[in-house]
């Protein structure tokens, strides 16, 4: 199920996964630049609709935030994790 909400396009489906089991796919991406603000996956018996629910009110929260989907604490949590690889 795709669903275009508030400036992001959500997309929930059930789908087998390689093991063969059903697994619930998420994903919401904002429209104006292509940011991925969520990827999941999970083996769950939630339906479909419920998670769409939940994405909507996910989207709520971030664009009532100071910061939505912080990009800066995001990027700042990967250049550390390169810093320290480097180190290693």
């Amino acid at each position: 199920m795709k669903v275009i909400y508030r400036g992001h396009e959500i997309e929930v489906k059930r789908e087998k996964c390689l093991g063969g089991w059903s697994e619930l796919y998420t994903s919401v991406f904002r429209l104006s630049d292509g940011l991925e603000c969520v990827c999941d996956c999970e083996d769950s018996a939630e339906k479909v609709v419920d998670q769409v629910r939940y994405m909507k009110e996910r989207i709520d929260e971030e664009l009532a935030s100071d910061k939505p989907w912080d990009e800066e604490y995001e990027m700042e949590i990967i250049s550390n994790i390169h810093e320290q690889m480097e180190v290693e």
